[in-house]
């Protein structure tokens, strides 16, 4: 009967350090609201990776998917841009004229609502956890979509390049 001996293999401490530190600085999601408002701002845009309604995928990769007994999105911003003076400019898919919003810093999040101060309409917030240098999310909820249901949509973007 033979046996074979593996040879240990050891990985020096510094080389975990190093690529622990790596991994976490490409994911590394904003500490506040003032950086996460800085990561937004520095993109010049983002674009739509994916849409969920109730924690459920509704859009991924480009493509829509239906979920039976869902909300279903026909409109969407395909991108968007936040710009220092706190303008949220998107546009829809198919469209070219960008539907202008107006975002600002909270205590706790960032808010994006209608440009028109006296005008009624949901908030969307974005949290600096949900801010990276590669993504960020948005998220509401409204009774809107599927009265008098409240449902809630996440809308995920991605850094265009």
């Amino acid at each position: 009967m033979q046996t074979h001996i593996i040879p240990k293999m050891t990985i020096p401490r510094k080389c975990i350090f190093l690529f622990l530190l790596l991994l976490s600085a490409c994911s590394q999601s904003a500490d506040n609201v003032q950086e996460a408002a800085s990561i937004l701002t520095d993109q010049s845009r983002w674009r739509i990776d994916e849409i969920s309604v109730n924690d459920a995928i509704t859009f991924k990769e480009g493509k829509m998917t239906q979920q039976f007994g869902g909300v279903d999105f026909e409109r969407y911003m395909e991108t968007v841009e936040l710009k220092n003076d706190g303008t949220f400019s998107g546009v829809f898919k198919g469209e070219t004229q960008p539907f202008i919003l107006k975002w600002k810093e909270n205590k706790a999040n960032i808010t994006v609502g209608a440009a028109d101060a006296n005008a009624k309409g949901g908030e969307w917030t974005i949290e600096p956890r949900d801010v990276s240098s590669s993504s960020f999310i948005m998220k509401t909820q409204s009774t809107a979509y599927d009265y008098p249901r409240v449902t809630r949509i996440a809308l995920k973007f991605k850094a265009a390049k």
